[in-house]
């Protein structure tokens, strides 16, 4: 079976896309920084499609999915230390004002 020129280029395009491999400075384009729960989103959108479409091996797409987990856990532990941190200041201020109450002193 003799292939026309376009059956052809086709094939051609395609061998291309499958060989093809990511290179720095188009993952640090693409992907951006990792610095918020966004961020970490458009990570896991970009590598899935990376992952999907044969552009990154297994192992790597595991490595950045775990990249991402810790990501959100380091973005967890910041929101809830500013959290905890408010409510310190809160539950001193509000300790201030009952014992200022149980000493008579007005504010």
């Amino acid at each position: 079976m003799a292939l026309d020129s376009e059956r052809a280029r086709e094939l051609n395009r395609r061998s291309a896309q499958v060989r093809r491999r990511l290179v720095l400075e188009e993952v640090e384009r693409e992907l951006g920084a990792l610095d918020s729960v966004e961020d970490v989103n458009r990570w896991l959108w970009r590598i899935g499609l990376w992952g999907a479409s044969g552009l990154l091996p297994g192992v790597v797409l595991g490595g950045l999915v775990r990249t991402c987990e810790i990501k959100l856990r380091v973005l967890e532990h910041e929101a809830t230390r500013e959290v905890l941190d408010q409510l310190r200041g809160r539950l001193e201020e509000l300790e201030g004002q009952v014992q200022r109450q149980r000493l008579g002193v007005r504010p």
